[in-house]
Parts: C-alpha cells; sequence; structure tokens
C-alpha cells in the first residue's frame, strides 16, 4: 500500500512512427516512383482547401460581429471556447501515479504525528502535571 519502490507494471509501448515527418522534405528517389498527378486534380484540391479556409474566415467573421452586436445592445455574449489548455496541463499516468503515491505517504506520515500528538496531549492532561 505504502511502498516506496516502484512496482513491476506494464511500460505502455510508444507506437513507433515509420513514416517521414508530416513537414519534413519527402527524398528524390520517392518522388519517381510515384505517379504524376493531373494538372485538375491538382487544381481541385486546391480550390477546395481554398474553400474550407475562406468557410472558416467567415464564420469566424460573423461570429465577431454578432459578438460586438450583442456588447453594443448591452448582451453579456456567451464566453469563448477555451483553447486546448487542458490536455497540456493533464498529467501522465507515471506522474499521477508518483503523485498519488507522495500524498499517500505524506497522509500516513500526518496521521501518526496527529495520533502522537493526541497521546501525549491526552497523557500531560491524565498525569496531573
Amino acid at each position: 500500500m505504502l511502498s516506496s519502490t516502484p512496482k513491476n507494471r506494464k511500460r505502455r509501448v510508444r507506437k513507433k512512427t515509420t513514416k517521414l515527418d508530416q513537414w519534413s522534405i519527402p527524398e528524390t528517389s520517392s518522388k519517381k516512383s510515384r505517379k504524376a498527378k493531373s494538372p485538375t486534380e491538382t487544381y481541385q484540391k486546391l480550390h477546395a482547401q481554398i474553400g474550407a479556409i475562406e468557410s472558416f474566415l467567415e464564420k469566424r467573421h460573423l461570429a465577431d460581429a454578432k459578438r460586438l452586436q450583442m456588447r453594443q445592445q448591452n448582451i453579456l455574449p456567451p464566453p469563448d471556447r477555451k483553447r486546448k489548455a487542458r490536455s497540456a496541463r493533464s498529467m501522465t499516468l507515471a506522474e499521477k501515479r508518483r503523485y498519488n503515491a507522495t500524498r499517500n505517504l505524506n497522509g500516513f506520515k500526518f496521521l501518526l504525528l496527529f495520533c502522537l500528538a493526541c497521546g501525549i496531549a491526552w497523557w500531560l492532561i491524565f498525569s496531573g502535571i
């Protein structure tokens, strides 16, 4: 329960990526083996990406305009959505395990010291000093 040594736990094996990083430049030899894309296919893909970006920006602009209009009408607008800061603050399982182990140990020490203090107080009261 209060062991200070870590137990033999099966560690999680992280997934090893064999592919190149998404942002790295691919090798020139791999380009030769791939088929050349047609210009219309490239055009359609770029057009779709531009359309997605434009719609995102338009929605953002409309939300900002609506928020400004609500403030002008003295209506409290809904709060902004939080970014994913919560995931950055969350602890890993190993950190949680270490944190809980130290908390349990400190709690046990506090309980022992509290019982000792109560025992000394009881002894002083009933001993007549």
